[in-house]
């Protein structure tokens, strides 16, 4: 077998020096940790937009001298980009450069054109502008699930051969935890024993408001002092969701946690009764995938991405029924042996999705781009 070809190879990393570990720095840091452990010849530019450096200690790279950093910006960076064989455009937009380079675009989702009513006007226009920049520069498109797929080919006209799935992939540090780890996290965010964990924070697309309304009407059928933990960061409707826990009168079994460190996740999701995840629209969707390996019994959207991700080893929900969301949640409180079967077969399915395989998908792209032979042709189903 000939030797490997050295590929040069960029990678925008901005979203990697985040404050916060989100889905897309996750995806990003994982995707170049298992790069480095793949061992190939390739040299890799990791690109930092202006915005990072205001923080320049979590600007990271691996340790590895195949790995250097370098700042994304005009006009400091065309003849390292002219040089490179392909540009991997993690984050939705494409850097302002229109020289000889060869793009891979990410489009995680692309819901401010298939669901304009989620934004702004003006938000609408500022990601509109930019999916539609990806689609016709890119020399592919990776997207992270079938259904983000469809969306793309439906609303962006491109031939199905340029748009690829890769899934994502859950960290090794996402498993069952231990009683005295559980009961650690539990007091420290003033948990009872007994919880349901809604791991969506107050952004429109996840469904807090119905949420709610579903752990309300549940509420007399669950186990005595059971809570409703709320995690994540603030969003829009914040207000609205505090207003509906006070008139529904169930402030007293609503605890709104904020963002919870990477480091207490597994723990709070090992720990609670159910992880709730109505989410109205997703690109893949983390989150069920995380609470899975950490072996929650999980409820999720019957929508979108989801069912791709869960499989059979999720409840899945109508997200616009609060009544279907509530009696999923009482059968899981209800039956031992439900929350048993969706343990096992939650940690079977998250064992399916591995980083180091979608480190490889991806290296593939990066191959054919360079190659100058992607197809255009086809279909590739990831």
């Amino acid at each position: 077998m000939p030797p490997t070809r050295a590929v040069r190879i960029g990678i925008d990393a901005t979203v990697v020096a985040a404050k916060h570990t989100v889905g897309i720095s996750r995806f990003i840091a994982n995707l170049l940790r298992e790069l480095a452990a793949l061992g190939e010849p390739h040299t890799y530019y990791l690109f930092y937009r202006p915005r990072a450096w205001k923080n320049p200690s979590r600007v990271w790279k691996p340790d590895d001298p195949r790995f250097r950093i370098r700042l994304l910006q005009q006009p400091l960076h065309r003849s390292l980009l002219r040089s490179l064989d392909v540009f991997h455009a993690t984050y939705q937009r494409l850097p302002s450069y229109r020289g000889e380079v060869r793009y891979l675009g990410t489009l995680h989702d692309i819901f401010y054109l298939s669901q304009p009513e989620l934004g702004s006007a003006r938000t609408r226009r500022r990601w509109q502008a930019r999916y539609r920049e990806v689609a016709e520069r890119s020399e592919l498109i990776m997207t992270l699930s079938q259904y983000s797929k469809c969306e793309i080919l439906r609303h962006l006209a491109v031939p199905a051969g340029k748009v690829r799935v890769v899934p994502l992939a859950v960290d090794a540090h996402y498993a069952p935890r231990g009683a005295a780890q559980i009961e650690a996290v539990r007091r420290r965010h003033g948990l009872p024993d007994s919880y349901v964990l809604f791991a969506g924070g107050f952004g429109r697309r996840k469904n807090a408001l119905r949420a709610v309304e579903a752990f309300a009407r549940a509420l007399p059928h669950l186990p005595r002092g059971t809570v409703l933990a709320i995690s994540g960061a603030g969003g829009p409707l914040e207000p609205d969701v505090r207003r509906l826990i006070h008139d529904a009168g169930i402030a007293p079994r609503v605890r709104i946690l904020g963002f919870v460190a990477e480091e207490d996740q597994p723990a709070l999701m090992s720990g609670c009764v159910a992880l709730l995840f109505p989410s109205l629209l997703e690109g893949f969707g983390l989150p069920p995938l995380e609470g899975m390996a950490c072996g929650a019994p999980v409820v999720a959207s019957s929508t979108t991405s989801l069912p791709e991700v869960c499989g059979d080893a999720a409840l899945l929900v109508d997200p616009l029924r609060p009544d279907e969301i509530a009696a999923a949640l009482v059968d899981i409180a209800r039956s031992e042996r439900l929350r048993r079967e969706l343990r096992e077969k939650g940690l079977q399915r998250a064992r399916q999705f591995s980083w180091r395989r979608t480190a490889e998908a991806i290296l593939s792209l990066y191959r054919e781009i360079g190659s100058g032979n992607a197809a255009r042709e086809g279909c590739c189903e990831g």
